[in-house]
């Protein structure tokens, strides 16, 4: 079974919270502490201010203060698969039509 991974916040992200009645939208406004017994304080869309524990299962990034999202910053930049007998076959076939 795979850990999940912590995910580090800051100042500025997007993030949802998962709540019995439903998600709730809001930006981090500050981090408080480092690592895993890090909390976070979010002021959500409705203007009141929670302080949420990083570890919180409910609590997701949606978007970095720099407008990359989780997914995009989890696969960050990175060269495309070239094999070469693939490429080699490919123009091959475009050379035959």
């Amino acid at each position: 079974m795979n850990k999940s991974r912590l995910t580090s916040y800051r100042a500025g992200d997007e993030v949802g919270y998962a709540m019995p009645s439903g998600m709730l939208y809001g930006t981090v406004t500050r981090v408080l502490g480092e690592g895993e017994s890090s909390a976070i304080e979010i002021e959500f869309e409705d203007g009141r201010k929670e302080i949420k524990k990083v570890r919180d299962h409910a609590l997701s990034l949606l978007r970095r203060a720099s407008g990359v999202s989780e997914a995009e910053e989890r696969h960050g930049p990175r060269e495309q698969f070239q094999d070469l007998d693939i490429e080699r076959i490919r123009r091959s076939e475009q050379r035959k039509r």
